[in-house]
């Protein structure tokens, strides 16, 4: 278990990776459907900018925690995908 969770390289690029995919696809497919909403973050949305918007007025807002917790989210998933390429290295 402790494997599981020790960082690697290989894991944090592998997250970092995962997490710009799958925001950036998330962004397109909101964008597509959606003129003028342009976020980031997937599953958790920590960024939210709309538009147009008026001078002087702030029309993006932001969640730190979900930031965190997505990269968290990234990491476990690409933790899980290199012990299975792991296993089956062993096992093959």
């Amino acid at each position: 278990m402790k494997a599981f969770f020790k960082p690697s390289f290989a894991k944090i690029i592998l997250t970092f990776i995962l997490f710009v995919i799958a925001s950036l696809f998330w962004r397109q497919y909101v964008i597509s459907t959606i003129s003028d909403t342009f976020p980031w973050g997937f599953p958790l949305q920590f960024y939210l900018a709309w538009g147009p918007c008026p001078p002087s007025v702030t029309c993006s807002e932001s969640n730190m925690l979900f930031l965190v917790l997505d990269i968290v989210i990234w990491y476990l998933a690409s933790a899980f995908m290199i012990s299975m390429v792991k296993k089956r290295k062993i096992a093959g």
